[in-house]
């Protein structure tokens, strides 16, 4: 099963569960679950809406293969100087530098203490990753550096993982480093 098939149908079941649920509990979210999400929701919009001289500060972005799944990237780099680079596929092997935090500020998570694959790498798959990680680092050439944007869903959704609350939108600060395995693209 692709990967891409694999998240259209736990996307299709997380519809259907959260569908469940909302009819068991016609309250809703409690009032402090409220204002997270309506915050982190609020956040997102901020950034969106962000101009400097007329243009938009970040980019959204959407993979073809689940439009409703957006990232906001905001590049730190010129883009041109790394065009010709190498770009992840889905599969490809990737070594990026990152660290991400909540709307508050709150870090939360970091690969400077990694160590195995060079300093500070983190090592994956684009498609191994959150759909927000996925998508942005799948627009990024080696030695790419942006800051993403990732709404709670195209991240964890209405799921606690860890430290990361349940509707939480990440902030995420990436360094594409290397692309040492360029995988064949997945069948489709």
């Amino acid at each position: 099963m692709t990967h891409r098939l694999r998240y259209l149908l736990m996307s299709g079941v997380a519809v259907m569960m959260l569908a469940g649920v909302a009819s068991c509990d016609s309250d809703g979210p409690d009032s402090a679950t409220q204002e997270w999400i309506n915050l982190n929701q609020k956040y997102v919009e901020e950034q969106a809406a962000l101009k400097v001289d007329g243009t938009p500060v970040y980019t959204r972005v959407s993979p073809d293969w689940a439009p409703s799944a957006f990232v906001l990237m905001k590049w730190h780099n010129d883009r041109s100087s790394t065009a010709n680079n190498l770009q992840p596929l889905d599969n490809s092997t990737c070594y990026v530098k990152y660290e991400f935090e909540d709307v508050e500020g709150n870090k939360i998570q970091d690969s400077y203490d990694s160590q195995t694959y060079g300093d500070s790498i983190y090592r994956c798959r684009p498609c191994d990753n959150i759909v927000g990680f996925w998508t942005a680092l799948r627009q990024m050439h080696v030695g790419d550096s942006v800051t993403v944007v990732i709404p709670a869903e195209a991240g964890y959704g209405s799921n606690d993982m860890g430290s990361i609350k349940a509707y939480s939108t990440l902030i995420y600060h990436v360094k594409l480093k290397a692309v040492p395995a360029f995988e064949t693209p997945l069948e489709k």
